[in-house]
């Protein structure tokens, strides 16, 4: 069986409060998986620790069969995509332009692709406009579609129910699984 993600007995403290404490979860190749608990629960925490932004506290974890020990955790962490709050975008761009610089940061040799991925999102006909002009649900389609950009087998969208909860929105949900 192949795990895009593995946690063994991971761990992470802030002084005397246990963010996440002793987690082991297996997440295979192809599922959906779907973190669900309170606020200060540990989402956010485990989330971070497995983009590299921060480090556990005891335990370890591995992406794609690479250990977060290894010095090859940085290939794996290419090949995930993450938006933990909100994605990280240049106001003063495009979209496209924003794709771009997405696909030129995870080393893709060209720019194929970045139509389709703008047309799935629904983003496609907001070729010209800035994104400080877009409004915030598009700006979320923008994050989905940097998601998309890295062809990742891993990806975390935090509260995507926003953008999959309604009907109208549900050929987001399609398209992300599609590229799976």
């Amino acid at each position: 069986m192949e795990y895009v993600l593995e946690t063994n007995n991971l761990e992470k403290r802030y002084g005397k409060f246990k963010a996440i404490s002793n987690l082991n979860i297996h997440i295979e190749k192809g599922s959906i998986y779907g973190l669900i608990g309170k606020n200060g629960a540990g989402k956010t925490t485990l989330i971070r620790i497995i983009c590299g932004l921060q480090r556990p506290s005891n335990g370890n974890y591995s992406i794609y069969g690479i250990k977060n020990t290894s010095n090859q955790i940085g290939n794996a962490r290419k090949r995930m995509g993450a938006i933990i709050e909100t994605p990280s975008i240049c106001m003063d761009m495009t979209a496209e332009d924003n794709l771009k610089e997405q696909y030129k940061i995870i080393g893709m040799p060209s720019f194929e692709g970045v139509n389709e991925i703008l047309k799935l999102v629904g983003l496609n006909n907001s070729r010209g406009k800035k994104i400080k002009k877009f409004s915030l649900g598009m700006k979320q389609r923008l994050g989905i579609a940097i998601a998309l950009a890295r062809k990742s087998r891993l990806s975390y969208l935090r509260r995507t129910h926003k953008w999959t909860r309604s009907r109208r929105n549900y050929r987001y949900k399609r398209a992300y699984i599609k590229a799976k």
